[in-house]
């Protein structure tokens, strides 16, 4: 027998029966229910006095908040508290994003930090128990056949999708889907990870904005091998092209932004660029290449900024209301002198938050 599988396996199993127990042992912040009207802070419209346009600024910010459970990770609901009180602090100083996209919330303690910061507004994803059918018609019969079940690939969903939407603005709709239940790839398999849209009431502006964030397939981390996580990756941006398709009503601007999981990986963006990305706008591509009147607050380490970072935002306008980025900003990415280590840092999270400021702008008399 093979001693060194045979201790990890056992770990592996003890590690899910932990992470099952204390799932659920704890219990969740209830989620308001839709739609939610509160209004905070709207937004100031801007009239051109020779053209009558019309126009706004929104703020988004985007936020993987590495939330995993412990034993994966210790002492991230302190850090929850801490993202919650800076958001808080931002608050107090009417500089607080518009609307926050989150990513990686695992952990129940993550009521906490909604609750600190003061979002009125807020919607969560894909639960643990919401299922999909095993595999979509595009699944390769290679890829389902090579499921390991030691990397997670065959045992049941253990975390939930961990993304939420908060809102200063009323929350009309939401909804809500996780990618197909095997069509993942190494230890990514144990969260439900999925989409999560949302229709937002902005004050003054026309219709409504629709919003989309996501958490796509991990490379390195699973467990498995470059070219099985990238089949798994690229099953999910057919999910989610197919899904926005579906769900997005063109009438009405566009926002997303999310974990792509693409840093350095240019086949996942090369893939990704045929569909999802390709008939919007990336904020990293845009702001440094296409409008360098784009206000850029952030530094970038390479002639190709979008592929610097797992993180992205990206729009779309809508037949009445035009979108454009016209400021982009990392927030915090500076250690917090009480934040908890992770990855040999004290930052607030292992990723940045990614703020992105958009001009929504109308014509009343089209």
């Amino acid at each position: 027998m093979n001693y060194q599988w045979y201790f990890v396996m056992r770990r592996w199993l003890l590690l899910l029966l932990i992470i099952g127990l204390l799932g659920g042992c704890a219990t969740r912040q209830m989620e308001p229910p839709l739609p939610q009207q509160n209004v905070v802070r709207p937004p100031q419209v801007n009239i051109d006095n020779i053209s009558g346009e019309h126009s706004i600024t929104v703020d988004v910010l985007i936020y993987n908040v590495a939330a995993l459970p412990w034993p994966i990770l210790a002492n991230r609901t302190r850090a929850l508290r801490l993202i919650g009180a800076e958001l808080a602090e931002m608050r107090k100083l009417n500089i607080e994003p518009d609307i926050v996209l989150i990513q990686e919330g695992f952990r129940r303690t993550i009521k906490y930090m909604i609750a600190d910061s003061g979002y009125p507004n807020w919607v969560r994803g894909p639960k643990t128990g919401d299922k999909m059918p095993k595999f979509s018609p595009r699944a390769p019969e290679a890829f389902k056949h090579e499921r390991k079940f030691w990397k997670g690939e065959r045992l049941g969903k253990i975390m939930d999708s961990g993304l939420y939407i908060l809102s200063n603005w009323p929350i009309l709709t939401k909804q809500t889907q996780p990618f197909y239940r095997y069509e993942c790839a190494g230890f990514d398999c144990g969260s439900n990870k999925g989409i999560l849209g949302a229709a937002i009431e902005v004050p003054n502006m026309p219709g409504y904005l629709q919003l989309f964030t996501t958490h796509m397939n991990a490379r390195g981390s699973t467990g498995v091998s470059e070219q099985r996580s990238l089949q798994a990756h690229n099953l999910q941006i057919d999910h989610l092209d197919e899904y926005i398709d579906t769900h997005w009503s063109s009438d009405h601007p566009l926002i997303f932004g999310g974990d792509f999981n693409m840093k350095e990986a240019r086949e996942r963006l090369d893939y990704a660029s045929g569909r999802i990305l390709k008939p919007y706008d990336i904020v990293q591509h845009y702001c440094t290449v296409i409008d360098l009147e784009c206000e850029v607050r952030m530094s970038y380490d390479s002639d190709e900024p979008w592929l610097d970072t797992n993180d992205l935002q990206g729009w779309a306008s809508g037949s009445q209301v035009k979108v454009k980025a016209i400021m982009v900003e990392a927030l915090f990415d500076e250690p917090h002198p009480q934040a908890p280590k992770i990855k040999g840092t004290r930052n607030l999270s292992d990723h940045d938050g990614l703020l992105v400021r958009y001009r929504l702008s109308w014509n009343p008399s089209e």
